[in-house]
């Protein structure tokens, strides 16, 4: 009925990512011409971790909709039987009834191409600039990365560190847009392991990706399925 919310439960690991959710959900962004996303008020977001989610799953009397985020337990055996809507970059989602799974696969990130062009999508969504930011552009300043190659000879060293100096360079203008990135291309991430190395910052940036593409295009639809 018009005027009612609807319950979402949320099932995450990452924090930062269902505050994303909530923030979008939650804002007053619909204008004269049409809805934004879901409609005003229309949905409660509310938040589970993957513990509260199995210990309510256990009583049985969940009849809400519910959003899995990420790699939660059981959903290798819902993910089969999905309605894909949406497959870009190594991130989808889709849903079955009243239970939809936003999954991603941070393997697909297998090349520096096609990370780079995931980067310049990213880039145009309203998420957070630490989001959007590449990999490597964090070790511009001089910071350590997190698994240095002890056995890394003199050659490939003094390559890693004209790219961190292209990057830092760089780095100062990525906020300006697409353009930016185009010059990043050609240094970032020069090899296949330096692309999966952070696996956890991939998988996030995957799952920005998706949240963000599921609120503008389908989560409305998904509500009211």
């Amino acid at each position: 009925m018009f005027g009612m919310s609807k319950t979402l439960i949320v099932v995450y690991k990452d924090e930062m990512v269902v505050n994303q959710l909530k923030k979008m959900v939650e804002t007053h962004d619909d204008k004269e011409e049409g809805i934004i996303g879901t409609r005003d008020d229309s949905v409660n977001v509310v938040a589970w971790t993957e513990k509260v989610w199995l210990n309510n799953k256990k009583a049985g009397n969940i009849t809400d909709k519910v959003l899995f985020l990420g790699d939660i337990s059981g959903t290798d055996k819902l993910i089969p039987v999905l309605d894909i809507k949406f497959n870009q970059f190594g991130v989808q989602y889709g849903w079955a009834g009243n239970q939809a799974v936003l999954f991603v696969d941070s393997k697909e990130m297998h090349d520096k191409d096609i990370y780079l062009d995931f980067i310049e999508q990213l880039s145009k969504l309203s998420v957070p600039d630490m989001i959007k930011e590449p990999i490597n552009t964090r070790y511009a300043n001089g910071e350590q990365e997190s698994t240095p190659n002890e056995t890394e000879d003199d050659e490939n060293k003094n390559s890693r560190k004209k790219i961190n100096k292209f990057l830092g360079n760089a780095k100062n203008t990525l906020d300006k847009g697409v353009k930016a990135l185009d010059k990043v291309r050609v240094n970032v991430a020069s090899k296949t392991e330096d692309l999966l190395r952070d696996k956890k910052k991939v998988t996030r940036q995957q799952l920005f990706y998706g949240v963000v593409n599921l609120y503008n295009n389908d989560l409305d639809n998904f509500m009211n399925a």
